[in-house]
């Protein structure tokens, strides 16, 4: 509990650059504060899955699965199906998600993921991350394509 609440934080502490790209408003001090006490109470399931559920998930519905590294990362290999737009471009082509069915994100091992999936949370998309990202997909020896 305690890394998915460390993890929580560093996510919240991640996004507010890209959530402050995204909009002309400051954060108030409270405003993280705030933010800040609600990641760290979400239940463990809430944030992220281990890369064997996040396969099996997509195994059985009809995901969108956001690669969020940078292009040269993704054409060295991802995920089956996967659609590349790296964080730092996530708030301009935000409309190019289907709001309509789940998004698993992830990332080469797990920062950039928390990033996206906190930011896309806020606009009201159901995502889920791959805890460890890219790199604990490889290790558990799951499909990749390049």
């Amino acid at each position: 509990m305690k890394g998915i609440r460390k993890l929580a934080w560093l996510g919240l502490l991640l996004a507010i650059p890209v959530l402050a790209q995204a909009t002309t408003t400051t954060f108030s001090a409270l405003t993280v504060r705030e933010v800040g006490n609600f990641l760290t109470t979400l239940p463990t399931d809430f944030y992220g899955l281990q890369p064997a559920a996040a396969k099996q998930m997509m195994d059985t519905l009809e995901v969108f699965i956001l690669d969020v590294r940078e292009p040269n990362e993704f054409a060295g290999g991802r995920i089956p199906g996967a659609v590349n737009i790296p964080i730092r471009d996530l708030p301009k082509r935000v409309g190019e998600l289907p709001k309509g069915k789940p998004i698993i994100v992830y990332c080469g091992i797990g920062h950039r993921g928390a990033m996206a999936l906190v930011f896309l949370r806020g606009q009201g998309y159901n995502v889920k991350s791959i805890l460890g990202g890219y790199k604990a997909w490889t290790e558990a020896k799951l499909p990749v394509e390049k």
